[in-house]
């Protein structure tokens, strides 16, 4: 089944259309999915990116969506256009820049949102009230609900060390992704190549960022694949009334299982233990902990979660 990713925020200059681009030859080129980005932008940076830079095999659809017109016109048009596009691509991604007319419930139609955001003041303040204002879409109960990451983008080294998304100014649950740092690199890079052949930390920093991305849809995936097979058992049960809502209720808390509750990183922690049992029972107890991880090609980001971090440190 295709997955479907939405890159989008309310501000520009956030690095939407940098991750967008980047992310979807990361995909293609090193995933060897086939990819598809479609480019909601009227302005057409990232569709323009790929479209210049060295070939990496993603289709590139530079599209509108009828935004002005409000209500569930452009869900409507959305949908046509992501139908067309699953038929031949495991990943889609959609580079959106939201306005305020469109209604929610487009973000339904994906499986993950990624929400971009520098860490001055100011972003961030405008990250959170976009995430108020949809947060009946990311906390709700729906099975279909999407992921939300939330990924800092443009960060200096000095805000490294930064703590600022363990307050509670955020109104969801969401999961933090590793920081892109702030680079020349990125600016130089438009049109020309891709941030994952630069060899320096704003290089470095988005592969980190993409190995999460990966990671979080390999567990979306998983809670999908749950998912279906609970309900394909269901639907063979012809249960009395009360068993048919104990196997609803069965079903929507494997629904919830991985989904995020006060600990923004419980979820990648359950799927870093989840890999590790799974590694230890095909290894001899003698095996190095350290190793298995290493083996297992788990990010950095979640090994740290590994040693005890617990805080949203960078």
């Amino acid at each position: 089944m295709t997955f479907k990713i939405l890159v989008t925020s309310q501000k520009g200059g956030v690095g939407k259309s940098t991750l967008s681009a980047n992310l979807v030859a990361y995909f293609s080129r090193q995933m060897q999915l086939k990819t598809t980005l479609i480019d909601w932008d009227p302005h057409g940076s990232s569709s323009n990116w790929l479209l210049h830079a060295p070939n990496v095999g993603v289709v590139v659809q530079h599209l509108s969506l009828p935004v002005d017109q409000g209500g569930n016109r452009p869900i409507f048009e959305a949908r046509l256009q992501l139908r067309h596009a699953t038929k031949t691509s495991d990943i889609v991604l959609c580079d959106l820049t939201w306005s305020d007319s469109m209604a929610g419930e487009l973000m339904y139609e994906f499986d993950m949102v990624l929400v971009p955001t520098s860490v001055s003041e100011i972003e961030l303040g405008a990250t959170s009230g976009f995430l108020s204002r949809n947060r009946w879409v990311f906390d709700s109960a729906a099975a279909r609900r999407p992921m939300l990451l939330v990924c800092p983008t443009r960060v200096l080294p000095e805000q490294l060390a930064s703590n600022i998304f363990t307050k509670q100014r955020f109104p969801v649950s969401f999961m933090l992704a590793p920081p892109v740092q702030e680079s020349q690199t990125a600016r130089d890079l438009y049109e020309r190549g891709f941030l994952m052949d630069s060899e320096d930390v704003c290089g470095f920093s988005f592969l980190q960022f993409a190995q999460a991305v990966c990671a979080a849809r390999e567990m979306r995936m998983a809670q999908n694949n749950q998912a279906s097979k609970t309900a394909a058992v269901a639907s063979n049960i012809h249960a009395t009334s009360s068993d048919r809502f104990a196997s609803a209720t069965a079903l929507r808390s494997s629904l919830l299982d991985g989904v995020l509750s006060s600990a923004q990183y419980s979820i990648l922690g359950r799927h870093r233990q989840r890999k590790l049992a799974e590694a230890e029972q095909q290894t001899t107890p003698a095996t190095d902990t350290s190793k298995s991880m290493s083996s297992l090609g788990i990010p950095e980001f979640i090994k740290r979660m590994s040693r005890g971090t617990t805080s949203a440190k960078f």
